[in-house]
């Protein structure tokens, strides 16, 4: 995917810029290392297991079915597209009469069909979804996004700029494609690229565009195209008619180009910091609401305390919340089992149970927010519970009054852990509460000894029972605008009946 990204940036500017000059070494490196590399690709997709539809998870392994599936797919596409084509034209290039000319400069403007592999970037939108579930930062993804639609902005000018020049050059891929009769008076047109220019209106001689380096030709229609985009640069006008037919279609185009970027730019920047400027524009009333009723600043300070912690943990302003509360109620207990096992994985007792038993001991356990100075256990009392630490910072004393030094190899995320691993009283060591608003794990022993004993196959045979009932829940429908419940009973009958024929 970066070399066809790479190749869509670099061919244009070969067709255009380089048009009728002799490749450098750089040319036949790219072209070698693109061919080889595509050529390879074909290759493994006749070796690469394809997604079985029928059976989502599961994958094609027979070579027979992968090689069909990929004839009737990108073969054509990939095959077509990494045929040298310049090299084939410069093997026929000796040919004196007027088919091998033709024939030849056809084989010259087929080195465009390598763009056809940038159908393949469709598949970047899968690759960019895996990509955004582990970054995980909304911030850095937005700043992504911002830089995506600057990069399509210069992608943009840069074809329009390789365009630009193809329609302002005498010989260029176009003539080549013209019948000689047209192109001979395509050539006889004046042309933006060999009007003469100077300088100064009065000093200075006289040069063309045609006449200046590849560098300074290329970045003066980089420009250009940018210009046209905002507003028409005074430097360059088109002289003939394709050219103005060209310039038309292009402000045509860089008008609503141009809007959209930046109406993207502008809503990826604002998305950047949005969740943040919210929490504080609604928190400002909170404030005002406080204050109008003479609250003090110690519990001003903890109701701030509280709600950063919610908003810092996604339990508000959120966009995930509201479509997390449409989900029935066996995915919601799916997707908070799985958000306790998360945590709950961290212990080692955890980690030679069976699956029901884990999915029982997830269902019981509870994820709450705590306010500083709540008391979790005291030393030397019967500990009932295991605490696992999700966030926050908790403080440890190793005598009554007297605190544990935080931080470093004093820092405790887990307390009370030995309880679980036996069915005998446990005494607390330590005295432990909340030093900050925390998000602790509550795992009860009296659940984990239940199901972790020794009959964990009758405890995983019932999970499994439990779960095949919940899967067989009603989805309830609420239809508005009809008159009657018979009504009513018909579309239901023909909504199930389309479901049932769906195989869901």
């Amino acid at each position: 995917m970066f070399l066809v990204i790479l190749d869509s940036i670099i061919l244009p500017f070969q067709l255009s810029f380089k048009h009728g000059t002799p490749d450098d070494a750089f040319d036949e490196f790219w072209f070698w290392l693109t061919t080889i590399i595509f050529f390879t690709d074909v290759f493994l997709s006749f070796n690469t297991a394809v997604a079985n539809p029928s059976e989502p998870g599961t994958w094609i392994m027979s070579r027979s079915k992968i090689a069909w599936m990929y004839l009737r797919g990108w073969f054509s596409i990939d095959f077509f597209s990494t045929i040298p084509y310049g090299h084939l034209a410069a093997a026929f290039g000796n040919g004196e009469s007027a088919g091998a000319v033709g024939l030849l400069r056809m084989l010259k403007f087929l080195r465009i069909m390598r763009l056809m592999r940038m159908l393949r970037m469709s598949k970047l939108r899968a690759v960019w979804e895996r990509v955004e579930v582990r970054i995980g930062s909304i911030a850095i993804i937005q700043t992504i996004m911002l830089m995506k639609v600057l990069l399509f902005v210069v992608a943009m000018c840069h074809w329009s700029a390789c365009l630009f020049w193809v329609i302002g050059c005498q010989e260029s891929l176009l003539t080549d494609l013209l019948p000689p009769e047209s192109a001979a008076q395509f050539s006889q047109l004046q042309h933006w690229t060999t009007l003469p220019r100077r300088d100064s209106p009065y000093v200075g001689d006289a040069w063309t565009f045609a006449e200046k380096p590849m560098e300074e030709q290329y970045i003066f229609c980089f420009y250009w195209t940018l210009g046209v985009m905002r507003t028409m640069p005074a430097e360059v006008t088109p002289v003939n008619f394709p050219e103005r037919i060209f310039v038309l279609l292009f402000m045509f185009f860089a008008l609503s180009a141009f809007a959209v970027s930046v109406a993207s730019l502008t809503q990826a920047y604002f998305k950047i910091f949005e969740r943040g400027r919210t929490f504080n524009d609604e928190y400002f009333y909170v404030r005002m609401y406080l204050n109008r009723f003479g609250a003090q600043k110690p519990l001003e300070a903890r109701v701030k305390q509280f709600l950063g912690h919610l908003f810092e943990r996604r339990r508000i302003m959120a966009k995930e919340t509201n479509l997390m509360d449409k989900l029935p109620e066996v995915l919601k207990h799916d997707v908070q089992n799985m958000l306790v096992w998360h945590h709950l994985q961290k212990l080692q007792l955890v980690s030679d149970l069976g699956k029901g038993a884990i999915q029982e001991i997830c269902a019981a356990s509870t994820i709450a927010d705590h306010m500083p100075g709540v008391l979790l256990c005291t030393r030397g009392e019967v500990a009932e519970s295991t605490w696992l630490l999700c966030s926050g910072r908790l403080q440890v004393y190793d005598v009554p009054g007297r605190r544990r030094p935080a931080g470093g190899k004093h820092r405790v995320t887990v307390i009370d852990y030995e309880t679980l691993a036996t069915p005998e009283p446990y005494h607390s060591t330590l005295t432990v509460s909340t030093a900050t608003v925390c998000e602790l794990l509550q795992i009860s022993k009296a659940i984990f000894l239940k199901f972790a004993g020794h009959n964990q196959a009758e405890t995983t045979r019932q999970w499994r029972k439990k779960q095949e009932q919940s899967n067989k829940g009603v989805i309830k429908v609420q239809f508005s605008g009809l008159e009657n419940t018979e009504e009513q009973n018909t579309i239901c009958a023909s909504a199930t009946t389309a479901v049932l024929m769906s195989g869901h």
